[in-house]
Parts: C-alpha cells; structure tokens; sequence
C-alpha cells in the first residue's frame, strides 16, 4: 500500500531529488541559464523560436525566481532572515494559489464574449492563459520541490546544522 514512488498530489514520479536547498536553488539556476542561453544562441543564428522553447524558458525562469526569492528571504526577510523551514512555508502559501490561477478565458470565448478584433488583442488573449498556465506548471513544480525540502529544512535548524547557520550567517 505504500506508494512512495508517486508524488500524493501529482501522481507524478519521483525526479532526481537534490539534497539541500542549495542543490535546488542551484538547479533551478543553471536550467534558467541553460534555456536563456539556448535562446539567445537560436535568436543569433536566426532561427525561429519554438512554443516550446519559450514555454520551457519562461518556466525554468519563473521557478528560478521564487527559489532565489527564497534564498534572499532565508538570508534578509524580517531584519535577520528566515529558518530555511520558515521561508520555505511561506513561499509555499503564496504560491499555492497559482495551482488554481483562474486564467483567462479561452481566446475563442473571449472573441465573442469580449469582442476581441484585432491581431494584437487576440495574441494578447492567447499569452495571457499561455502564462498563466505556465505559472501553474511553475506552481506545481515548485511546490512538489518545497515538499521534498521541508523535512530536510526542519533538520537544518538544529544547532549543529550547518546549512542552516551558514544561510543566515
């Protein structure tokens, strides 16, 4: 009856899991990069850009972002920083939301229901749910990553921890 191969609220399995919250934050950094650098590397040779290329870099960027806002808050929020346990908890309330981010109406809803003419306002509709849905994705992500790093971040705080300590030091 165990399932630990499954994560309970995705179904999904189990990735590679980094051991700290360093690892993560430094994973999430460098698939970042390696997506910009794609981009930019296709942009000069003049290739065109794939919808998947720019779903996978707005996605490693918006994840990247809340795990370095986590790390700034682990190092400065509240006038001294956070318990690593602590920052993690609260990112995890603020981004929970987005799992549910009521997105934009379907572009061919919004032709008709809000009289949608022009190119503009219609590719404008379609990116608007495109990034909310690549938010959810992000949101999803990670908070699966939040619920692998909590027990560890609890066992962090203990005095002889030193990730802990070096994160607020």
């Amino acid at each position: 009856m165990n399932n630990s191969q499954q994560h309970p609220a995705t179904g999904a399995p189990p990735t590679v899991v980094p051991v700290s919250l360093e690892a993560v934050i430094d994973q999430a950094r460098s698939t970042r990069q390696q997506h910009i650098d794609d981009l930019f590397r296709r942009l000069g040779r003049g290739e065109r850009l794939t919808a998947e290329q720019l779903h996978n870099t707005l996605h490693a960027q918006t994840l990247s972002t809340w795990w370095l806002l986590v790390a700034r808050h682990i190092e400065h929020a509240d006038g001294g920083g956070l318990p690593p346990a602590q920052a993690i908890a609260r990112f995890v309330s603020w981004i929970t939301p987005y799992l549910e981010d009521p997105t934009s109406p379907d572009p061919e809803i919004a032709v008709q229901a809000l009289g949608l003419s022009s190119e503009h306002e219609l590719a404008l509709a379609h990116l608007d749910r495109s990034l909310a849905l690549i938010r959810q994705g992000a949101a999803r992500a990670f908070l699966t990553q939040a619920e692998m790093l909590v027990p560890a971040c609890s066992t962090e705080q203990s005095p002889d921890a030193s990730t802990g300590q070096e994160a607020t030091a």
